[in-house]
Formats: C-alpha cells, sequence, structure tokens
C-alpha cells in the first residue's frame, strides 16, 4: 500500500513536471518573432483639371463641364467629392450662389489612365439680380482617395 501510494505520488510529480514543461514549451512555440523587409511605394497626387464654360445660367437651372481626372498610380483612385462655389462679388452676388453639385454615381479612376467626368455647375434659385450678367471663378474642391 506504501508503495502504492508512493507510485501515485510520483506518477502525479511527473504528470505536472510534463504539464508545466509543454505550457512552457506552447508558449515558446507561439511567440517566435521574424523580420520581413517592407518597402512602401510613394503615391502619386491625381491630377485634376475642369475644362469648360457654362454660359446663360438662371436661377435655378445648370450647366455642365468636364472634369479630367489623370491617375499615374499603380491602383485605382476613388473620387470621394466634387465641391465648389463662388465667393461673393463686390456687385453684392452671394458666396456659393453658383456652385458646383456633388456627383451622385462612385467616379473611379482605374490604375495608370486618365478619365472624364461631367460636373454640373449650377446657379441657386435664391440667386438675386446682383448675380445676373457676371463671370464667376469658382473655387473647387476635390477629395480623392484609393479606391
Amino acid at each position: 500500500m506504501r508503495n502504492r501510494m508512493r507510485s501515485t505520488i510520483v506518477a502525479a510529480a511527473v504528470v505536472l513536471v510534463l504539464l508545466i514543461s509543454g505550457a512552457a514549451f506552447a508558449a515558446y512555440s507561439w511567440t517566435r518573432r521574424t523580420a520581413v523587409g517592407v518597402e512602401t511605394a510613394k503615391a502619386a497626387e491625381p491630377t485634376v483639371k475642369i475644362t469648360g464654360a457654362v454660359a446663360g445660367l438662371v436661377p435655378g437651372k445648370s450647366g455642365t463641364v468636364n472634369a479630367v481626372i489623370s491617375n499615374d498610380n499603380d491602383f485605382a483612385v476613388r473620387v470621394d467629392a466634387i465641391k465648389g462655389g463662388n465667393k461673393a462679388t463686390d456687385g453684392g452676388c452671394p458666396e456659393w450662389a453658383v456652385r458646383v453639385v456633388e456627383p451622385t454615381a462612385e467616379l473611379v479612376v482605374p490604375a495608370r489612365s486618365t478619365k472624364k467626368f461631367p460636373v454640373r455647375i449650377r446657379m441657386e434659385e435664391w440667386a438675386d439680380e446682383k448675380c445676373a450678367g457676371r463671370q464667376f471663378s469658382l473655387d473647387v474642391e476635390t477629395t480623392i482617395s484609393p479606391a
């Protein structure tokens, strides 16, 4: 009986040692570190040119110009926003009486390509006679991100 109890204690100690050493081995095998060489590419900013002119705008009406976007990157880009409007004039035409209408469709320019998109320019319905017969230069902001 004494041998049996000693055998049980020895067996329990062996199992305990095996469990501890197994846990130590498992911890070591899951915490290995590896160095990986990574080189990032420098992204080129897409160029945006807006061409064309809109003539004869009256309150509530719009016309179309073209936005030409060139993407020299190895990945496609998405036009997230095109917005802008006029600055207030000396004659009293208020700011943003003439503005760019945000596109509703997704505009994507594939890698290493150029694409032309129509951009609507609108004279707001509330624009009054102080805006009539004027020429406007619109400040246009374009936000572009990887597609």
